[in-house]
């Protein structure tokens, strides 16, 4: 039994669920599982998968060699392989892969250190074309020594770089098929061209990289996505949701002989939610807590959320809902997001939208973390509630005569709780001379940020679903100058700086010092502006058991494949 097995069944405290029957045919074990994440692609590295939320779908599918726990910390995966740190004369901080000799994708393929060069060509930002959404941990990253083919690899970081995080590299969703793009690429191998390099090759490589394992539902081929992990995905249509089974091939423990049907944003049941409808076909739910309104209640679940498992903080989310900012247009002078954060209200969003969580102060850090506390205390207290006079003052000083500033905050549609905040902020602000206005749309992504918005409300690493991790040294990187999930494009070489240096600074200690300075100069450039840990209902029907919440960007579905319907 594989280690996600056994924690899995150590977990499997809170039973709940549900099964969907068809009145003309003969029963057929259902989980109806609905989230609030975009699943647009296959590939949940890049930039509009990963903050979408196609990780809540697919951490199951395309497994890595760790995962997220309930709780969010790393756990090692070793049905998938296991590692080892290996002593080097360089100092270098030197990690050998070695991977399951029974590892094999869903078409027979088996997985081999390939998955791994391109993992690391695709988030190193060494290579163009690639739509990855951080290269976090990767960067640091000197070489992958890989035979094609073989089933282990050396992974070598530069000297001085040893990646505090780096457990959590070659993770869910990094592991994806590299025969797919040697066969869309017409090459005999992906580890050659990365090595060499071959610019004409890694173009192709890159390309099908990043929109090669679009999904569209209505128009899902499942033999163009193979699966690695215990579920594979079946098909996908706008009435029958992203439907997945068991991965016939898969080496470890069975996933069980029912079926999982998803419902993202944007699916018939999610969208029967909306309209107050469905809940008598809802089994699992993990939701930003009011997205369709009144948050439903699963069949014969309690109305509240199901007890966390032993050993769980008492926490929403690890996730920090804020306002992130464009660095361009109306917000591009500091003195504007300045303004503008003076004008929010953020006591009163807290009180109203938090669902109890209190306010956040903190850019980097997430709300589990050990010295969360002391900077929670130390920043932000300038911030705590609206000030309209200051706010007016820092936009005379941003207009500098120029007209009045307006200031349009997006969020992706439907989602009630979040059009009430902007509305509390769009009254606040008025007492300052700011107008507020709601651009929310169905369409909302990192894109729209300095484009139709200029501001989004996401929440950690700047995700529109489920995010967060207990160790969220990846989300930092989303105010590093040049990394894609730094999507309102700030830039400070002293903040990027420091950054790096937290990256691999284990010690409390040492790290505490770094933290108050990026929070510092973060709080100056108000590039974000954060405002409370992200609230998140998760319930469950009673008719499916091993349901285990989970407060990270994997959500609930991190042990999805042990799920299982306990009667009728």
């Amino acid at each position: 039994m594989g280690t996600r097995a056994i924690i899995g069944a150590a977990l499997a405290a809170v039973s709940v669920g549900s099964l969907l029957v068809a009145c003309s045919e003969p029963a057929e074990p259902t989980i109806n599982y609905v989230i609030d994440g975009i699943v647009s692609t296959y590939n949940t590295e890049t930039l509009s998968g990963a903050t979408g939320g196609a990780g809540m779908a697919l951490s199951r599918v395309l497994p890595g060699f760790s995962y997220l726990g309930p709780d969010g910390r790393v756990i090692a995966d070793t049905d998938i392989g296991t590692t080892a740190v290996e002593q080097v004369p360089s100092g270098a901080l030197t990690v050998r892969y070695d991977i399951n000799p029974r590892a094999v994708y869903s078409d027979g393929v088996p997985l081999t250190c390939d998955a791994l060069v391109l993992a690391w060509a695709a988030h190193s930002g060494r290579f163009d074309g690639f739509d990855v959404v951080s290269t976090a941990g990767y960067r640091d990253i000197e070489r992958v020594d890989c035979r094609p083919g073989a089933k282990t690899a050396t992974v070598t970081f530069k000297r001085g770089r040893a990646y505090r995080d780096w457990r959590a590299l070659f993770g869910p969703g990094t592991l994806l098929p590299p025969q797919v793009i040697t066969r869309g690429a017409g090459i005999a191998d992906v580890v050659g061209p990365i090595n060499r390099p071959d610019q004409r090759a890694l173009a192709d490589i890159a390309r099908i990289w990043s929109t090669g394992w679009t999904m569209v539902p209505g128009e899902f081929d499942p033999e163009g996505y193979p699966s690695l992990g215990p579920l594979r995905v079946d098909e996908y249509t706008g009435n029958g949701g992203l439907v997945l089974r068991a991965n016939d091939r898969w080496w470890g423990q069975p996933a069980g002989d029912r079926r999982i049907i998803l419902w993202p944003r944007h699916s018939a049941l999610a969208d029967d939610l909306v309209e107050g409808k469905g809940a008598d076909s809802l089994d699992v739910l993990d939701i930003a807590a009011g997205t369709y309104g009144v948050d439903p209640v699963p069949r014969g679940a309690q109305s509240a959320p199901p007890a966390p498992a032993a050993g769980l903080a008492p926490l929403s989310s690890l996730g920090v809902e804020r306002l992130v900012m464009a660095g361009s247009g109306v917000l591009a002078d500091p003195a504007a997001r300045r303004a503008f954060a003076s004008c929010v209200p953020r006591d009163g969003l807290a009180r109203e939208f938090g669902r109890g969580a209190p306010i956040s102060n903190n850019h980097i850090l997430g709300p589990d973390e050990l010295l969360t506390g002391t900077i929670n205390a130390e920043f932000g207290r300038d911030y705590l509630r609206a000030d309209p006079v200051r706010s007016a003052n820092e936009a005379r000083l941003a207009r500098r005569g120029g007209g009045a500033l307006t200031i349009r905050v997006g969020y992706l549609a439907p989602d009630g709780r979040r059009a009430q905040m902007v509305a509390a902020m769009a009254a606040s602000c008025q007492g300052a001379g700011i107008t507020v206005t709601d651009v929310a749309s169905d369409s909302v992504g990192p894109a729209s940020l300095g484009g139709e918005a200029d501001a989004l409300i996401t929440a950690s690493g700047n995700g529109f679903a489920a995010t967060g991790a207990a160790d969220p040294t990846w989300d930092g990187y989303a105010f590093y100058d040049g990394n894609p999930s730094n999507i309102g494009g700030y830039r400070n070489a002293r903040v990027s700086a420091l950054i790096d240096q937290l990256a691999v600074t284990v010690p409390a200690a040492d790290r505490l010092p770094l933290v108050r300075e990026i929070e510092s100069l973060l709080w100056r450039d108000m590039p974000a502006l954060p405002l409370f840990t992200s609230p998140r209902t998760r319930r469950a029907g009673d008719n499916v058991e091993h349901v285990v919440s989970g407060l990270s960007r994997s959500g609930t579905g991190w042990n999805i494949d042990r799920w299982m319907v306990t009667k009728p």
